[in-house]
């Protein structure tokens, strides 16, 4: 292969690796064992984010398919947590795979900083705060905004609501 086609090639992956790659959502679950769908609630404030309303709306409508029903009052309660950083940051108080979140290095020849996206779903009874479900997953983007990273974020932290699998990782294609 002369030299010209060989650049032109790998220009051309660059470009296509831009806009498509592989994408790894990290997720952890754990909780009891096929818990009673029941009323639930989730509490909010007025300077709730437009990322967590749009998560709330996701894992409400996700909680019904599975049997459970949203209340003012409920037995149980259910906590969304949301967040964003630069991935080039560690979260915890170790440094490398032990911490919470290792750091993750820019890929070569990718055109912008990483960013990690982490949501939380927290279950747990209201009469005695017995933890009933935990589910999180995370992801790191590019050029991906939260909100559309949103869907499958929740998605992976509720798939394992009654039947919790500990922590594994999920791999598919699309828009980094």
């Amino acid at each position: 292969m002369h030299m010209k086609h060989w650049i032109v090639l790998m220009a051309v992956s660059a470009l296509v690796a831009g806009c498509s790659s592989k994408i790894e959502t990290r997720v952890s679950s754990s909780g009891v064992q096929s818990p009673a769908a029941e009323a639930y609630m989730i509490s909010t404030v007025a300077e709730t984010s437009t990322e967590l309303r749009n998560a709330y709306k996701l894992v409400a409508a996700s909680m019904t398919d599975r049997g459970f029903m949203l209340a003012k009052e409920a037995p149980l309660h259910l906590e969304i947590t949301i967040d964003a950083r630069p991935a080039a940051l560690a979260l915890g108080s170790r440094d490398g795979p032990d911490s919470l979140s290792p750091a993750k290095k820019k890929m070569m020849l990718q055109s912008c900083e990483d960013r990690e996206y982490r949501l939380g779903i927290t279950l747990t009874k209201v009469s005695d705060g017995r933890e009933i479900y935990r589910g999180r997953s995370a992801e790191y983007h590019c050029k991906v905004p939260v909100v559309e990273a949103l869907p499958t974020l929740v998605n992976a932290a509720l798939a394992d609501l009654g039947r919790p699998r500990g922590s594994y990782v999920l791999s598919r294609n699309g828009r980094d």
